[in-house]
């Protein structure tokens, strides 16, 4: 052959693999000789690059190529037409390259080729016009394409589904609002589509780049995420009470997370008292009170620890989970009476790395701000009290009529200190910042978060008066597979936070605002000189000089709190063995800094010739104190060592069981002695066929607290469920419409060592104080014969021990149409014992200085919760809606009162928290109760008419003075009278929310209401503002509502606020009566949100995975029967509480 004729099928390209059969031949003969093979190969290279040289070389030429998905033999082609470069090459090797993908512009020859062999796999050689181009032995890099899809189920499009590559958790992404994916994935990748609560699909791509995945729910899954006491129990074997809602559902423009909870979770009662920064914090209770001595707040418990709560971030929550029910509780036996939170941290997942931020700015403004009477009408009140009383008026027309006109505000001020002392509004400001992700070996989350907020006290010029805050947050959690059978989960989270305040306390500066009349002086006169009181009466200080020139406080609080878990599988020994060992150490600090200063302060006596304001000295100045410095420490030591065996046999017998014990110590620089205690644990669960499961459990715990014989107390607990729709008999059709039918039942005994009193009352104290000792007698003198001498103050009381509870609960819960609609309603039956209390029916003869604690008070406490979830899709339209009601009502059985004189005077038989001691109202005087005659000066004479009862607080009442209700009917209204329990309790026994949210694309809007129902509050708790001069005329204000409504001889009705007007005789007005109990029910606007999910053909560009802007309120209305003040605030609220706010809140969620 010649060597310019090529074999058939070669075409014009000088292809030499025809030359391969000869060197396979040679090779066969002398295969023993490499170095002459390996010369023999490079001189066949060489020769086929000699034949080819037939073209001028153009090297500086440059080439422009876009080709996708096309053979390389195509490329080389397009080179040669453009170019006189002619290309060598093994067509076999090349068609094992495959098709590739290349876009070039402008781009050099050798730099293209170089990309092209490095994403192909080959290698090339250029001698002048001639390329040869052999495959690389190194594996090439991997095609990948670009796939997009939708998610669905038989609702709809799904948000927030997992998509990842198998085997490569770096190659991931999650669905958006419209359920649609978009991913860059190898040709020959395999994707593994999951989410909670549906089955794990795998998909081969085969080089597909379009896909509409259908997911089917799995019910199964949902059981792995129920969180319980020390660990996790599948929703199919669940017999207890346990309620759960996702940190994200938490979020709030507030700093305490326990602001956030209210009407969220069925079973849980919160309210919150004030809005001061940093003491923001809601009271709450599971399923309301069970003790009248006792604690009644639940364990709280972060992450396994005893922990408080306020200040972790939201965005660090994965769940918030309430354990309501003995079968849930017990294993915490003494510290498990009032219900368990469980606070469980996010954890690193095995995807690409996730960077999430958040950003809000928030404004805020009082919900409700208290209105006071003007200087003028202030004086004319006072007046009017004077004239119903007989007296004269103290105060002239005109001098009224000067304080009315503002002519001269420095000597007829008119101070409404509120306007004065506090602005419209205020604002906080949040940033959060999480890492998540990991791999197979490592997953970790770490989060940082910063929190401010300023208060809205208007500022002095000297120094930072204004309450405020600065808060710090830090978290990571990291979980790392030591071998295939060993984890290890290492957490460490910090919280800094930094409060100012002014240096009196929030509530001794609005019982200012309530008590300073506003006539008295001004904030400050208008050449800036102090204002006082000529009197110098601590009483009646200036709110405008307690607030801005007192001084100011700064407090710092520091928790830094660590966790480690080892976990060791045992499926050598027997499968689903393993155990676990955890060691939790946290330390608290708080400081707290005060300096004071005292301002020198004036009174103004009038005006000299010239005008100028004449001053009575009133105080001198001090300059601002040294620092008073204030510091306590706080260390908790946790250990915790747990065995657990896990294993179905059969398909159908689920065995699950645990033992576990822990031991704790907390050491405050305070005590001597640390404060330790000491459980064991144990829980075994059996389920059959997913239909029948039935628990026990029980809690050993040990409390030095108690004598010894004493400390240790066993708490068992027992529960049975039903899954009825697991049954055969419940057929598929019944279940399209009732997929989920389950009931259950637990009995069990929980405990509480928090009894309220001492802490070591089976010892007994002693005193050798100078004043006391023994009596003997009458003496010489006729005084008392004392000798003094070391004297026992409390008797010792060995028997003492916690608190007992019987807790028995029953629920249902039902899942209709796929769990579209879902529905779980309880209801609960406790009865705790065993409450510390001193006894009182013990004689005062019976020898006993004090009298001794013993455990006998009894409560019962019952009620019915329930909630409801609803959510369903119409194409790209999702709509959810919410629900729950909690009621829980207490009684006192028994608590050692001594024996009344009429039924209505005991207070067994009432509600914790009840309104006790009170006469019933039987309105106001009216002038037919009165024989009416004319005196002497042609005024009224009034005397009571036989059978209308008088009270012995005010013997000869007027017209239009309260009346009550002579329960005893002996003609008078005194002690005897007085009843217990006369209205609703002051901590609500309703609790409800509801809510609804609705998304389309990425528009998203949620609406949510919280109530509160059956609670009361007493006006006569609220300061001196709503009973005018009880302290006379220069301490007392007066608040609006009584200037509108109140009984006037013009005006003789019975539906007013405010009875007569008194000045002196007030015996009536300020006493305890329904006739100040007000209904303290509300309906609450607690949150709006809209938001926008920007789409992803618009961030993309950014690199961003999602970006999401929203604006949020919070407490924008209240519909009450109060009005005066927000309702929520509590029985001793207006006046002496920092109001809560109402805020909007403008965010940005960016995540990459």
């Amino acid at each position: 052959m010649k060597i310019n004729q090529l074999p058939k099928g070669l075409g014009h390209r000088k292809d030499c693999s025809y030359l391969v059969p000869a060197m396979e031949r040679t090779r066969h003969y002398i295969y023993q000789h490499r170095i002459v093979i390996m010369k023999l190969k490079l001189f066949v290279l060489f020769a086929c690059i000699a034949i080819g040289q037939s073209k001028a070389t153009v090297f500086a030429q440059k080439f422009t190529l876009h080709e996708r998905k096309v053979p390389l033999k195509v490329v080389f082609d397009k080179i040669e037409k453009s170019s006189n470069y002619v290309f060598f090459y093994d067509r076999k090797e090349l068609e094992e390259i495959g098709r590739i993908n290349v876009n070039a512009i402008g781009m050099p020859l050798d730099q293209l080729l170089s990309i092209l062999a490095k994403d192909n796999g080959f290698t090339f050689r250029i001698v002048k016009n001639n390329i040869a181009i052999k495959k690389s032995d190194k594996p090439r890099r991997q095609e990948t394409i670009p796939i997009s899809g939708i998610v669905r189920d038989s609702t709809g499009i799904i948000q927030g589904v997992s998509v990842q590559v198998k085997n490569k958790p770096t190659i991931a992404t999650s669905t958006d609002v419209n359920g649609r994916f978009i991913l860059m994935v190898p040709t020959d990748a395999v994707l593994t589509i999951s989410m909670i609560g549906y089955k794990r699909q795998e998909i081969q791509i085969n080089k597909q780049t379009a896909f509409d995945i259908f997911l089917e729910k799995d019910d199964a899954q949902l059981d792995e995420v129920v969180v319980i006491g020390f660990g996790t129990q599948k929703k199919q074997s669940l017999v207890s009470s346990v309620a759960t809602v996702k940190g994200e559902e938490l979020k709030g423009s507030n700093r305490s997370l326990s602001n956030s909870l209210a009407g969220k979770l069925p079973g849980l009662i919160a309210v919150q008292r004030s809005g001061e920064p940093g003491y923001d914090n809601s009271e709450f209770w599971i399923r309301g009170t069970s003790s009248f001595s006792g604690g009644t707040s639940p364990l709280i418990l972060v992450d396994g620890i005893p922990r408080t709560m306020n200040d972790i971030e939201p965005d660090e929550i994965e769940t918030f989970t309430l354990l309501k029910d003995a079968a849930a509780t017990a294993v915490y036996g003494a510290e498990g009476a009032n219900g368990v939170v469980l606070i469980t941290s996010k954890r690193g997942i095995a995807q690409k790395t996730t960077i999430a931020y958040r950003g809000e700015y928030t404004t805020l403004r009082p919900t409700r701000i208290p209105k006071f009477a003007s200087s003028a009408d202030y004086l004319s009140i006072y007046n009017e009290g004077l004239m119903n009383e007989g007296k004269s008026a103290m105060f002239s027309d005109e001098l009224i009529a000067k304080y009315r006109s503002g002519e001269d505000p420095d000597l007829y001020p008119n101070s409404q200190w509120w306007d004065l002392l506090m602005k419209e509004n205020t604002n906080n400001t949040r940033h959060t910042l999480s890492f998540r992700g990991g791999g197979d070996r490592m997953k970790f989350f770490v989060s940082g978060a910063y929190f401010g907020e300023s208060g809205l006290y208007k500022v002095s010029n000297d120094y930072n008066n204004n309450a405020g805050i600065k808060r710090y947050n830090l978290r990571s959690n990291i979980d790392l597979d030591v071998t295939k059978t060993t984890s290890l989960r290492v957490d460490l989270s910090g919280q800094y936070l930094q409060g100012n305040y002014p240096y009196n306390s929030a509530t001794n500066i609005f019982e200012r605002f309530s008590r300073i009349p506003p006539y008295l002086f001004p904030a400050k006169y208008s050449d800036g000189t102090l204002a006082g009181h000529p009197a110098q009466d601590a009483n009646k200080v200036n709110p405008y000089n307690q607030l801005m020139e007192y001084g100011y406080r700064k407090e710092w609080r520091s928790f830094i709190q660590s966790r480690v878990d080892l976990n060791q599988k045992l499926d050598f020994l027997t499968e689903g063995l393993k155990v676990r060992g955890t060691i939790s150490y946290d330390s608290e600090g708080f400081f707290n800094m005060s300096r004071y200063k005292a301002p020198k302060t004036f009174y103004a006596t009038g005006r000299d010739d010239t005008g100028k304001l004449i001053f009575k000295q009133i105080s001198n100045e001090t300059t601002i104190g040294e620092p008073q410095e204030t510091s306590s420490g706080l260390k908790k030591i946790y250990m915790e060592a747990a065995i657990n065996y896990d294993r179905l046999f059969g398909n159908k017998h689920q065995v699950n069981g645990m033992l576990l014990t822990y031991q704790k110590e907390q050491q405050s620089n305070s005590d001597a002695l640390a404060v330790r205690k000491q459980a064991y644990i144990g829980r075994g669960v059996y389920t059959f066929d997913n239909r029948y499961a039935i628990e026990a459990n029980f809690g050993i715990t040990g409390s030095e607290k108690f004598a010894e014989g004493y400390r240790y107390g066993f708490f068992p607990a027992v529960g049975i469920a039903y899954n009825i729709s697991n049954e055969p008999f419940f057929g598929n059709e019944l279940k399209k419409v009732i997929n989920n039918l389950k009931v259950r039942a637990s009995v069990g005994k929980t405990g509480n060592d928090d009894t309220g009193g001492a802490r070591f009352l089976y010892r007994p104290t002693f005193s050798d104080a100078a004043d006391n000792g023994y009596s003997w007698g009458i003496g010489s003198t006729g005084t008392l014969n004392k000798i003094n001498g070391i004297v026992e103050g409390r008797f010792a009381s060995p028997s003492l021990s916690w608190e007992i509870e019987i807790k028995r609960n029953y629920g249902i819960d039902l899942g209709f149409f796929n769990n579209s609609i879902t529905l779980q309603v309880d209801y609960f039956d406790n009865r705790r014992s065993n409450i510390l209390m001193q006894r009182r029916t013990i004689s005062g003869v019976a020898g006993f200085r004090q009298a001794p604690f013993q455990n006998f008070g009894v409560v019962t406490n019952k009620g019915i919760e329930g909630g409801m979830n609803i959510n369903h899709t119409f194409g790209e339209f999702k709509i959810g809606a919410l629900g729950n009601f909690t009621f829980a009502r207490n009684k006192i059985i028994e608590m050692d009162e001594i024996p009344q004189l009429h039924p209505w005077m005991n207070t067994t038989g009432t509600r914790i928290n009840a309104l006790n001691g009170m006469w019933i109202s039987d309105g106001l005087y009216r002038e037919n109760d009165f024989n009416v005659t004319l005196g002497t000066d042609g005024k009224k004479q009034y005397t009571l008419k036989d059978g209308i009862p008088t009270a012995t607080t005010m013997p000869s009442p007027l017209p239009g003075d309260l009346k009550f209700k002579d329960l005893n009917g002996d003609g008078i209204v005194n002690e005897f009278d007085r009843s217990q329990d006369v209205a609703n309790p002051i901590v609500p026994e309703i609790i409800y929310g509801f809510g609804l949210n609705l998304q389309y694309k990425g528009i998203y809007a949620s609406v949510f209401f919280q109530g509160a129902n059956n609670v009361s509050t007493n006006l006569n708790n609220q300061g001196n503002a709503f009973l005018p001069f009880q302290w006379g005329l220069t301490e007392s204000n007066v608040r609006q509502e009584i200037l509108e409504s109140r009984w006037t001889e013009q005006n003789p009705s019975d539906n007013v606020f405010f009875p007569r007007v008194r000045v002196e005789n007030l015996g009536n007005t300020n006493t305890a009566t329904t006739w100040w109990v007000r209904d303290a029910s509300f309906l609450r606007l607690k949150n709006v949100e809209i938001g926008y999910t920007l789409p992803k053909s618009l961030i993309e560009r950014l690199k961003f995975r999602n970006t999401r802007l929203y604006i949020m309120g919070q407490n924008l209305y209240v519909w009450d029967k109060v009005k005066m003040y927000d309702p929520e605030l509590g029985n001793s609220a207006a006046g002496t509480k920092y109001p809560l706010p109402r805020t909007w809140t403008f965010g940005l969620e960016i995540t990459l």
